[in-house]
């Protein structure tokens, strides 16, 4: 009902634009024209960001670089669009700015398609992130930058008709078009269109919006000497008609003026931002590791913006405080609770923190939200205050913290904002705190947050030895008496025991795993043991500790690829794996995909993949396209071995039918666990060109081959479609 009410009174706003003759001869109302605009421009908005950077996924490499990189360029160009719309209201008549928008529409309809060309593509030896910088500028920044604009200045040119504060209601608009295009990327758009065709319907939609933005800009344009004079004069905010107005709207004018409105304005969207990404962050690497959960917080985030900026009796601010800290207390109380209980319940607590937190932040923002003269300078303030918060957890904390600091730290910063708001606020029905009785309730917020943070550090993992982070995010080393290993969120990327036992292959390789099995079956069908014979070539993608090189020989070459430096470091410092292998050791820091088309030379008798296991897979590494490198770099009679453990995503089926259309022949292989030498239930699945010698070795006689049926149903990716919903193994 909420969101419906919000559409509502959006596109029913009794506000008309000025027609040319004269400005009593009104024409009726026009707000379906500011609908339009608002809502698809927040849609594209949101939808340009997954395009490109699936446009250009295959060629960068390294899923969290990629991605990261393409937020962070959004965020700026998002504040540049906002500063943008406030310079041209605050310094040009309205014949002015219809003029220059208008000439920037068609500039940057110029720019499409957004989708880069192969000539684009990176040879490798420049610096990734400066290349896929200078890449977004030159296709999409101008695109970008005039969506960005839309919605202040949408807003700024009806406030010219309508001079009162109901016209922020298209900013719940605005968010509602952005929800909508989170939520139908994901489940609508990656599974049936190809990213070509994504890019070309995005580039159709960008000129269905340039065309209702333009209408808006002509028609102010040609405003009468008369009306644009009356355009350019600010409202009469002492009027008695503006006082009602105002009053109506449930805004306190004791917080107008001076740099505290300012530091609000920035302060409360920044503390809101910053609770999104790290709640994001250990939600879906440290809590419940699954598909797509990235889009509740985030869904949670736009839906406090609309329900704030619809109406301000949405806005509780007793009762969501109250709701809050019972999040806060349920978020403590899990670390005793049993780990199957804890976990949705620790998840479940974090998302109501969140959503709490941003409700309070935006309310409050909301319920500061100037008159219409100073709309532009209001929404220029909440996005800095946005991009500041995504640049803080991005790019300041990890230079200073090794670990999710920012964590503790937000969470202690919100149960403040929690107490100071509960104590503030007159009653529970009322819409606005009293800020002005707060002495007391800072001093009370200050304990709350020095009590949760002493909590909340004391209740850290004691086995951690050693942890770091970098762009990749934190990787930790556990160890204890019997075994180390290292870990990434909730994901265990190799085991290895201690004393007698170190050099025995654990977790996801043991001598009963698809690997342990093929390396038996290769070396029988040489004749060769691990000492003796000219050895054999080995790739591998995913270093991991470096368990995989106990399987190495004298003779033995390894090429091991990795795209996190952090890993190598670790492998090196905890692990004895990489120095007890008596093989020849290359690493290589990169890509796989990228460093193995750049080993041109290179022909491997085994080529390992193992960059599949976490829930957030590299999609590039497992389409048609990696196939037919995987087997260009294969030897004659080459194996290709895939690792496809994976709590979430059952991607045997694809494996299967890209290994088909490759022209090579696949079988599986499980492993159970084995918990006296650290193994973990495995699957692998094992490839070749000259299947009838390997599947005939006794090793590798219990492999399963595909069923028709499920190389016809199986899903396909390429680098121009693929989509994670399509291996979803929930059902």
């Amino acid at each position: 009902m909420t969101l419906g009410k919000a559409v509502l009174r959006a596109t029913q706003a009794k506000a008309s634009f000025f027609h040319p003759p004269s400005c009593d001869s009104v024409a009726r109302p026009q707000s379906w024209l500011f609908a339009a605009a608002t809502l698809t421009g927040a849609f594209l908005v949101f939808q340009v960001q997954p395009v490109i950077s699936k446009c250009v996924l295959p060629w960068f490499g390294g899923t969290p670089t990629v991605w990261t990189t393409c937020l962070l360029f959004f965020q700026v160009l998002l504040f540049a669009g906002y500063v943008y719309a406030h310079a041209l209201r605050q310094w040009l008549p309205p014949r002015a700015q219809g003029l220059v928008h208008l000439l920037l529409l068609i500039t940057a309809a110029l720019m499409l398609p957004i989708q880069p060309h192969d000539s684009w593509k990176p040879h490798g030896d420049e610096n990734p992130t400066w290349a896929l910088l200078t890449l977004l500028t030159a296709h999409v920044a101008l695109p970008y930058f005039a969506l960005s604009s839309a919605g202040p200045l949408v807003q700024a040119w009806l406030s010219y008709e309508k001079r009162d504060l109901s016209i922020y209601r298209l900013y719940a608009l605005s968010n509602l078009g952005s929800l909508a295009a989170l939520l139908t990327y994901p489940f609508v758009v990656e599974p049936l269109l190809s990213i070509n065709t994504q890019s070309v319907i995005w580039s159709v939609g960008f000129l269905v919006f340039a065309g209702v933005m333009g209408t808006l800009a002509i028609r102010l344009i040609l405003l009468r000497g008369e009306c644009a004079a009356m355009c350019s004069s600010p409202p009469n905010v002492g009027s008695t008609a503006d006082a009602r107005n105002r009053k109506s709207d449930g805004i306190d004018r004791s917080h107008s003026g001076g740099w505290s409105e300012y530091v609000a304005w920035v302060g409360f969207p920044a503390l809101a931002s910053v609770m999104l990404l790290v709640v994001t962050s250990h939600v879906c690497q440290d809590v419940a590791v699954i598909p797509f959960l990235w889009v509740l917080p985030l869904s949670l985030y736009l839906v406090s913006f609309i329900l704030s900026f619809d109406s301000p009796r949405w806005y509780r601010p007793k009762w969501i405080a109250t709701g809050t800290a019972l999040a806060c207390l349920l978020v403590q109380s899990t670390a005793w609770l049993a780990h199957s209980v804890a976990l949705p319940l620790e998840a479940a607590g974090y998302l109501t923190v969140l959503f709490g937190v941003c409700w309070l932040c935006h309310g409050e923002t909301a319920h500061r939200r100037p008159s219409t003269d100073r709309l532009t300078l209001f929404y220029a303030m909440i996005s800095f205050g946005g991009a500041l918060g995504g640049l803080v957890v991005a790019v300041l904390c990890p230079l200073i913290f090794h670990d999710y600091r920012e964590l503790p730290i937000a969470m202690s910063v919100s149960v403040g904002l929690t107490a100071v708001v509960w104590m503030s606020a007159r009653s529970w029905t009322a819409t606005s705190c009293q800020w002005a009785r707060s002495k007391a309730a800072t001093r009370t917020a200050s304990v709350a947050v020095c009590l949760f943070l002493l909590v909340t550090l004391l209740t850290e993992r004691s086995e951690t030895i050693d942890r770091r982070r970098n762009f990749f995010g934190v990787l930790r080393v556990e160890a204890n008496s019997n075994r180390v290993q290292l870990v990434h969120g909730n994901t265990i990327h190799g085991i290895q025991m201690r004393g007698e036992d170190h050099a025995v292959p654990t977790s996801y390789y043991g001598r009963q795993s698809g690997i342990g099995r093929v390396m038996a079956a290769l070396r029988r069908r040489s004749g060769q043991r691990s000492d003796v014979g000219p050895g054999l070539r080995i790739g591998v993608v995913g270093l991991g500790c470096g368990v995989l090189a106990t399987y190495g020989g004298d003779r033995d070459e390894f090429d091991l690829i990795e795209i996190n430096s952090d890993v190598i470091a670790m492998a090196h410092q905890h692990f004895t794996f990489l120095e007890d292998c008596p093989s020849s050791l290359r690493l290589h820091l990169g890509d796989g995909r990228l460093c193995l088309e750049r080993m041109e030379d290179r022909r491997f008798d085994l080529l390992i993949i193992d960059a599949f296991s976490s829930d957030a897979i590299p999609a590039h590494l497992l389409t048609k396209e990696a196939i037919d490198l995987y087997r260009s770099r294969l030897a004659d009679r080459g194996v290709l071995a895939i690792h496809l453990s994976n709590n979430h995503l059952e991607l045997m089926p694809l494996a299967h039918r890209l290994a088909a259309a490759g022209g090579l022949a696949s079988r599986e292989v499980k492993s159970g666990a084995d918990p006296s030498t650290c193994t973990r239930p495995a699957r692998w699945l094992i490839a070749t060109d000259s299947a009838d010698d390997l599947w005939a070795d006794p090793a590798l006689a219990t492999a399963r081959p595909p069923e028709p049926e499920v190389l016809r149903n199986a899903p396909y990716w390429t680098d121009q479609h693929h989509n994670l919903a399509s291996v979803l193994n929930w059902f």
